[in-house]
């Protein structure tokens, strides 16, 4: 078994993108050598530690429920339904509170009747919020994204969700917003000026990108500073917080 199987052998792991995964490894491959059973493990511990604090945090228990959920759906505006889809998710369930708030917002700045959602996780559940729209998503999960698709097709909303890690694809469909909401931070932690060059990538007019303020679960705040850097690259047209986030409203024209 090499160490791509070996990390994915763990259950939590099993559904995520082995190019994600193979950049995890890549962070970690020069510390240790993998022909010592000792290192090895070492780098196996190292890796999987990464991917829980990118991906597997973010799922709170009972996350098997949502397929429950979604077989209760009535329709695609079903709110009360899509809470409990979007509660067992971490960075959606703190949203709940403000959804329809920040999609007002959104809307009172950008006309949109399609979206591409990079690291989407459940957020296309917030789509009774959101309104209609064909719906694009990219994230690095096979198991959420095949759920995501699920809604999309029960409820014939044009669109799809693409299981893959951004940086593989060449290209990327052109939408009128590109959301990246907590995304960032997590990218540039695999590889640094990685944002440089996934905007190169993004052909939507808009692009509307969040950071958390607080960190995992609402816990201490974060320093709005280390997003100096951000800050300094892109042209922001509005900057504003909504509960335990700061978003930026950015043209890319």
């Amino acid at each position: 078994m090499d160490v791509l199987e070996e990390i994915k052998d763990k259950k939590e792991f099993r559904g995520l993108s082995d190019e994600l995964v193979l950049k995890v490894i890549n962070i970690y491959r020069s510390k240790y050598n993998i022909e010592v059973e000792k290192e090895r493990k070492m780098l196996v511990k190292d890796c999987r530690a990464k991917l829980r604090e990118l991906y597997s945090a973010f799922r709170l228990g009972g996350y098997e429920k949502r397929i429950k959920y979604l077989s209760q759906m009535k329709n695609w505006y079903d709110e009360d339904t899509a809470k409990k889809i979007l509660s067992l998710h971490l960075s959606s369930k703190e949203r709940l509170n403000y959804y329809p708030k920040l999609y007002k917002k959104l809307r009172s700045k950008i006309q949109f009747k399609t979206v591409l959602d990079i690291g989407c996780g459940m957020n296309v559940f917030s789509m009774p919020w959101m309104g209609r729209v064909d719906y694009y998503g990219i994230d690095v999960n096979k198991e959420d994204v095949d759920f995501c698709n699920d809604y999309l097709n029960k409820f014939k909303i044009t669109g799809g969700v693409r299981c893959a890690d951004i940086m593989s694809l060449d290209n990327v469909i052109k939408t009128d917003v590109c959301f990246i909401f907590k995304v960032l931070e997590g990218l540039e932690g695999i590889e640094r000026n990685i944002t440089t060059k996934l905007f190169v990538k993004i052909t939507s007019p808009w692009i509307v990108v969040s950071f958390a303020t607080r960190s995992l679960g609402g816990g201490k705040v974060i320093s709005a500073r280390r997003l100096k850097w951000f800050e300094e690259l892109v042209k922001i047209e509005e900057k504003f917080n909504l509960g335990t986030e700061v978003y930026y409203i950015i043209k890319n024209y």
